[in-house]
């Protein structure tokens, strides 16, 4: 018979390997991510560009039926290219393997302009107005450049989206008593449902909602730009009422004067 202090240690063996078990798993998917994400990008690529070339004619002259159809599939590539570098990124940062290159990032034009530039089609198709409403004195964010003008287009491209024709999308930014700068987006979309709201961080969800679902998504830009605010020290939430828009707003600390 067993006595306790035997006991206790075959139940700490058996919850070793259990851990065990978790980690392995846990390595296993981050693996079978990296290797996907990585083989898909290759042929993402090709599509993209021999779609580029087809409607730039190097085949010959190409009807506006013709090109609606590349544009069609352009269009499903470049969103098909964004999930997969988001999963990529997501994986990343789930395993510990991002790192950001913190420097003195001012929020200025050149940045608002990058962050706008992929959904500047839609936003002209839409006719939709981009109101920027940022004091000239504001400070530098401590950021990482790259990775902030990601967080910035996530926001844009939702309040694009989900913002009718004609609509107006305002760009602010603020200091914060608490010494940071927070960053806010203003739509006049659909806005989110109340019982879903403490939802719309979580990975992969969607609005169950009619107009959300016919919207092309994939619900992983909101988790990964929640992900990237914490890696800076910063942090992400919105206001929304149904029928009347959203505003999204995240914060990321300044940069302090003697260390810009």
């Amino acid at each position: 018979m067993q006595t306790p202090e035997e006991r206790i240690q075959e139940l700490e063996a058996a919850l070793a390997r259990e851990r065990q078990a978790v980690t392995d798993a846990e390595q296993a998917r981050q693996e079978f991510v990296s290797l996907v994400t990585h083989e898909l990008r290759v042929p993402m690529t090709s599509i993209k560009g021999y779609t580029d070339l087809l409607l730039k004619g190097i085949m010959g002259p190409v009807s506006d039926a013709q090109a609606q159809f590349l544009n069609t599939i352009r269009a499903n590539v470049e969103r098909m290219s964004k999930m997969v570098a988001d999963l990529a990124d997501i994986n990343k940062i789930e395993g510990g393997q991002l790192e950001l290159k913190i420097a003195a990032v001012p929020l200025d034009d050149d940045l608002i302009d990058e962050a706008l530039k992929p959904y500047q089609k839609e936003i002209k198709e839409k006719a939709q107005t981009v109101i920027r409403d940022i004091p000239a004195d504001l400070p530098p964010l401590a950021a990482d450049r790259g990775r902030l003008i990601q967080v910035l287009g996530n926001v844009l491209s939702n309040a694009t989206k989900y913002s009718p024709e004609r609509a107006g999308i305002i760009i602010k930014a603020a200091e914060t008593p608490e010494g940071e700068i927070r960053v806010s987006v203003e739509d006049t979309g659909y806005g989110i449902l109340a019982d879903e709201q403490a939802r719309i961080f979580e990975k992969f969800f969607r609005a169950s909602d009619e107009e959300t679902r016919a919207t092309p998504g994939n619900g992983l830009s909101l988790y990964l730009s929640r992900q990237l605010l914490a890696l800076h020290g910063g942090s992400i939430g919105f206001e929304s009422e149904r029928g009347k828009g959203s505003t999204f707003s995240f914060t990321v600390p300044k940069r302090a004067a003697e260390t810009a």
